[in-house]
């Protein structure tokens, strides 16, 4: 009994250690966008730089349209894609919808009354582009576009994998006896520096 317990306990460490090996690798590249964008918001002084270019086009609009089928049919006509913001009320003979990707907003203000849409442009590069995915609502706001769905989905997932290789971690951790006296001097460390800054942001 003892060496089949024994036997259990060291397949689930060599799961466990393979897991947490692969599990890693899979979403640094995850967890290497977000610590670029977190350091670059931390740190930029003037915020991301913004290139704008504006033009107008002639559109075709039904009679009557409005809501979502107004803005399907000027979505489609100017072969727009990204997650839309925009739900087709008219006020003053206009619309606005806004196109969001990473890295280029356009704005569009349609005038109904001329049949045309003007469509500002505004591009933030490379750096804008890993911001919009920073900031991206993923699934929680009801994405639209389907490579917003995607990364909803890959986002979360991240969220979940990094808390179980911190679960993980802990775990192979408690095994190693060697390393369990710098594993405690850490994780105390660990554990007073977020309770410092926790209680300095709420009660200080």
């Amino acid at each position: 009994m003892r060496m089949k317990l024994f036997s259990n306990s060291k397949r689930l460490y060599q799961w466990t250690r393979k897991l947490h090996l692969y599990t890693g690798l899979f979403i640094s590249p995850f967890l290497l966008l977000y610590a670029i964008s977190t350091l670059y918001l931390n740190h930029s002084v003037r915020g991301t730089p913004v290139d704008e270019a504006q033009g107008t086009v002639p559109i075709e609009l039904a009679p009557g349209v409005e809501g979502m089928e107004l803005v399907n049919q000027v979505v489609e006509q100017l072969d727009l894609s990204g997650e839309i913001a925009g739900r087709g009320q008219i006020r003053n003979n206009q619309t606005i919808i806004r196109v969001a990707r990473p890295g280029i907003v356009k704005v569009v203000t349609v005038n109904l009354a001329d049949q045309e849409a003007t469509v500002l442009q505004r591009s933030t590069g490379l750096l804008g582009a890993i911001n919009y995915l920073h900031f991206n609502p993923g699934l929680h706001r009801v994405p639209k576009w389907g490579i917003t769905k995607l990364w909803g989905w890959l986002a979360d997932t991240t969220v979940y994998l990094t808390l179980f290789l911190t679960v993980s971690g802990v775990y192979l951790w408690v095994l190693l006896k060697a390393e369990r006296n710098t594993g405690l001097i850490m994780l105390g460390g660990g554990v007073v520096s977020f309770i410092s800054i926790l209680a300095a942001l709420f009660f200080i």
